[in-house]
């Protein structure tokens, strides 16, 4: 590395790489390293790029239009980085039970397991409520002016997509016209929420009633809805009350 004094005009006429936006006296400061860069700077922090030893870059991100931030570790500190991550490595390969280059694909495999393991989660939670469903039917009471089937039960345990699963279910086990609502108290990570689903079938749909309409009737005395979809009303809630 050399550095150089000299006029600007001079050390731009030499080559040297000014940054962009930035102001600079009259007399400027060069920093060339042979073959590789000539600039002007403010300063060096050594006077040969040996001094540095080990360089780590750690982060990199962009700021603004065409900038891009390098966050790095120098000298000991890098060495102490490149210590703590190959700690961490080892860790997890031992934790694995595989060698240190095979940490990636190991993770990737236990994530497509996990995903499909989710996927078989729910569609069992969905076969059950279908089948807690079928039982349920039995207790519709008669519908406004003895018309059609009204159910309105509870299914412990399910989330919102396998009660209107449970609700498509039972709108074929009534027929038409019916109406169906579904609640379930949310369990694990989900407790204190309340799950509800209103569903209608065409012949009353087409009558003018809207399950959304009907589904926020019914919860006129549940606090905190929390999540709504009126293309399929399901509904999640916080600290229901008793309904009347």
């Amino acid at each position: 590395t050399s550095t150089a004094v000299m006029d600007l005009s001079e050390a731009r006429a030499a080559g040297a790489t000014a940054m962009f936006g930035e102001k600079y006296d009259d007399v400027v400061r060069e920093v060339q390293v042979p073959g590789v860069s000539m600039e002007l700077c403010g300063g060096t922090h050594v006077s040969n790029t040996a001094e540095i030893g080990a360089f780590k870059v750690v982060s990199e991100s962009g700021v603004a239009s065409g900038v891009r931030r390098i966050e790095a570790v120098a000298g000991q500190a890098a060495v102490e980085y490149l210590q703590r991550v190959d700690g961490v490595v080892r860790q997890l390969a031992a934790n694995l039970r595989v060698k240190a280059e095979d940490v990636p694909t190991r993770v990737v495999a236990l994530q497509d397991e996990l995903k499909a393991t989710s996927k078989q989660l729910a569609d069992a939670k969905a076969q059950l409520a279908v089948a807690k469903a079928a039982a349920l039917a039995s207790q519709a009471q008669p519908g406004p002016g003895g018309s059609g089937r009204v159910l309105v039960a509870e299914l412990p345990g399910l989330d919102g997509k396998a009660l209107q699963e449970a609700a498509v279910s039972l709108l074929s086990q009534l027929g038409d016209p019916a109406a169906v609502l579904l609640a379930s108290k949310g369990e694990g990570d989900a407790a204190g929420k309340v799950s509800f689903v209103a569903a209608l079938s065409p012949r009353w749909s087409r009558a003018g009633c809207r399950q959304a309409s009907w589904l926020a009737w019914w919860l006129r005395c549940v606090e905190g809805v929390v999540v709504a979809s009126l293309a399929w009303p399901r509904l999640a809630a916080r600290t229901p009350q008793s309904c009347r």
